[in-house]
């Protein structure tokens, strides 16, 4: 007998063609490195007690009902290798929030403006309202979102969210970028498999992200991601792992220059947190093996805090909490490119959009005797509840 060793586990990641049929790592590139800490595994069965007389007061032998899986997988906040390329997690995120576009690199017409920027007609069918933008001017990148697209022909444009500092250059690009949104459906059934190592499988099957979490944005840390998901049923073998993991060379971003915009005002903050919730609905059948066929999201819950500094001289964290005034917040973070001198250019950039705020609670702390306003927040579908709630992107 071996000891299984802790760090000698490593966890795939496939998209199910039939929910609950179990889908094999397809290549090196099914590897999700997750990180050691938090990362879980846990499978039950429902045990059925037959109670029945059989004159002791002891328990019968239960039998065993419906299985079930469920976990936890925190990984990196971080991009792809390169430029607009899904980042390692691509599935989680998948499943997560349900919406995925991906769209190449975008040079602009001329006639720029700091919030308007001329695109061809044969370009413009990729940006939607709230798309997340970087702005690639020469020496200052900057992030944006879209807050309104103008397909007239000859003459289409999008209109930015949050102004740059200046008129772009003429015929200056747009990066590419692959982009998640909060859908009503298209949440895919995973299969995650983890090789303990190398030599035993343990699979989870029919699984779906029932919470994503945006823990660690830090003042100075790296900010991670944890995915939690439930499944169908499990299984286990001494099978080996058919691939050494190919990861991304990627690095995370630091929470250094990872700005959060309230309104499109830049506010000091330390901590930034984000949960996204899914309900699961479970379809279950007498003629199925297990009882559970399948499952669909069927509700979802996205909630924070931020915690800015609290300023003497204002009350917009007091008004937006008594009034229920609406905001929208606007996150980012990147690596900056060439090392740690920063020249205004960046690399593995990620930013996050949250369309319709409000504020749920206001309370104060302080930090070594500086007032802070601990804000939580729900993010909404608007008044109307057509808004997406929710964006993420990866440059």
């Amino acid at each position: 007998m071996a000891i299984a060793v802790r760090d000698n586990t490593s966890f795939a990641v496939e998209i199910e063609v039939t929910e609950g049929t179990y889908v094999p790592p397809a290549s090196a590139d099914s590897y999700v490195q997750v990180l050691k800490d938090g990362t879980e595994m846990t499978r039950s069965q429902e045990l059925l007690q037959r109670e029945i007389f059989t004159g002791s007061i002891g328990k019968t032998q239960s039998r065993v009902g419906m299985r079930s899986v469920s976990g936890a997988m925190p990984v990196e906040l971080r991009a792809g290798d390169t430029e607009g390329a899904a980042p390692e997690a691509d599935k989680l995120y998948t499943s997560a929030l349900g919406g995925k576009k991906v769209r190449a690199a975008v040079t602009t017409g001329t006639g720029n403006t700091a919030t308007v920027l001329q695109i061809d007609d044969a370009d413009i069918s990729g940006f939607s309202r709230y798309d997340l933008v970087v702005v690639k001017e020469a020496g200052e990148f900057q992030f944006s979102w879209v807050s309104a697209v103008d397909t007239t022909p000859s003459a289409a444009n999008i209109t930015l969210g949050k102004a740059l500092t200046g008129a772009p250059a003429d015929n200056v690009e747009i990066s590419a970028t692959t982009q998640y949104s909060t859908a009503n459906s298209g949440h895919p059934s995973l299969s995650i498999s983890k090789y303990i190592e190398a030599a035993k499988l343990e699979q989870a099957v029919g699984c779906k992200v029932n919470s994503m979490s945006i823990d660690n944005f830090t003042t100075g840390q790296i900010p991670s991601v944890n995915f939690g998901f439930e499944g169908l049923t499990f299984d286990s073998s001494l099978t080996a792992s058919p691939f050494t993991p190919n990861y991304d060379d990627s690095l995370p971003p630091i929470a250094l220059r990872a700005c959060l915009h309230q309104d499109g005002v830049d506010i000091a903050v330390n901590n930034f947190t984000l949960a996204l919730e899914n309900t699961l609905g479970f379809v279950t059948s007498t003629c199925s093996e297990n009882g559970r066929i399948s499952s669909r999201v069927t509700a979802r819950s996205i909630t924070g805090t931020f915690n800015p500094y609290k300023d003497d001289n204002s009350l917009t964290q007091f008004e937006n909490f008594k009034c229920n005034v609406p905001y929208d917040l606007f996150l980012w973070a990147f690596n900056p490119d060439g090392g740690c001198d920063f020249n205004g250019e960046f690399v593995n950039g990620v930013a996050i959009f949250l369309t319709n705020c409000i504020t749920t609670e206001l309370g104060e702390s302080d930090q070594d005797g500086l007032l802070i306003e601990d804000v939580s927040f729900e993010a909404t579908r608007g008044p109307q509840g057509t808004d997406e709630e929710m964006k993420i992107a990866f440059f």
